[in-house]
């Protein structure tokens, strides 16, 4: 099989792999579309030194190959998960395996992942993809769709509320697209033309340009000084947060879903005196899929996130072309 290997930083080849052959609960899935996500970017990009697997956890296939498979068989139409879990600790049988104890290793960030044209993967690291989705639907559930609807989910997002994205990367977009398309009026935040362009597109009633002045008080004119109802904090930065936590009004919501190690907050004006929540969500639980997937069912316009196609054989130029900030959602494709 072919498949990517970063060298070091900014350098990625395409080179030859063993194809893989399925071991009891690990089938071999052919992989029909697969997104680069934002942490393979900063994660393995865009730091030095060679990683010695194959990149990816977004994507979607066929399954070509089984050896002792509990559910799936060969012909299964599937998207992918990032964790080998073990499914049976707490969090595993609450359908969070993104926070396995136990789990035997992430997909992309140590296991072979699925930027490559086959990936060997456990059985329960996969979701059953019905004939309505297509694969290109299917690379992006798991991150830039998924996780945005479990954190409107929890944030009981409805279509009265302003809901101010901060950061239209990959997952600010996923949040612009399933926020809007639940009712919420959008404001999407960011200094990237291009990306505000396609914040548009994908819903957001209004962009704001930090460049063009105060972003709170641009965001206060275009609500007439109301603010906000709730919240996305995807820039992964600590200004943005706080300035989310500052327009945001009583009894308020701000996710965080940017990666981000630090940040300033005021726990008294926060949180003491307008009693807002801040939650943080990087996935969905497993029981959400099927509402997941009726929302795409529904309409929603996912795959005008995507902005560049590659097939495998062009892994250093779709990372470069991503990297580059000027894109949506880049994947490969078969």
């Amino acid at each position: 099989m072919r498949g990517l290997r970063i060298l070091d930083a900014a350098k990625v080849e395409v080179r030859d792999y063993p194809d893989p052959v399925p071991q009891g609960e690990e089938v071999v899935v052919r992989l029909e579309a697969a997104a680069i996500c934002g942490s393979d970017l900063h994660a393995l990009y865009q730091s030095p030194g060679e990683k010695r697997f194959i990149p990816g956890h977004e994507g979607a296939g066929v399954v070509v190959a089984v050896d002792k498979p509990r559910v799936l068989k060969v012909g299964d139409r599937v998207c992918t998960t990032a964790i080998y879990p073990c499914g049976t600790c707490d969090h595993c049988r609450m359908g969070y395996t993104i926070y396995c104890r136990a789990s035997k290793g992430v997909y992309g960030f140590g296991l072979d992942g699925v930027h490559a044209t086959h990936v060997r993967i456990c059985e329960r690291s996969l979701l059953p993809l019905p004939e309505s989705v297509s694969f290109e639907q299917g690379c992006l559930i798991l991150d830039p769709v998924g996780t945005h609807y479990h954190a409107n989910k929890r944030m009981g997002t409805n279509a009265r509320h302003t809901v101010a994205v901060f950061g239209l990367g990959p997952m600010g977009l996923g949040a612009v697209c399933v926020t809007a398309f639940l009712g919420a009026r959008v404001i999407a935040v960011d200094p990237i033309a291009f990306r505000r362009e396609l914040a548009k597109k994908l819903g957001a009633a209004d962009v704001v340009d930090p460049a063009a002045g105060d972003v709170a008080a641009q965001i206060r004119e275009l609500t007439a000084g109301y603010g906000l109802d709730r919240a996305f904090e995807c820039s992964g930065k600590p200004q943005p947060l706080y300035t989310a936590l500052d327009l945001v009004r009583h009894f308020g919501h701000v996710a965080i879903v940017g990666e981000n190690r630090e940040a300033t907050i005021s726990p008294s004006n926060h949180f003491n005196r307008k009693e807002i929540t801040l939650s943080g969500s990087t996935c969905f639980p497993l029981g959400e899929f099927d509402e997941i997937v009726r929302l795409l069912d529904a309409g929603l316009p996912a795959v005008k996130m995507i902005t560049h196609r590659f097939p495998i054989e062009q892994g250093a130029e779709a990372y470069a072309t991503f990297n580059t900030g000027n894109t949506g959602k880049v994947i490969f494709v078969a």
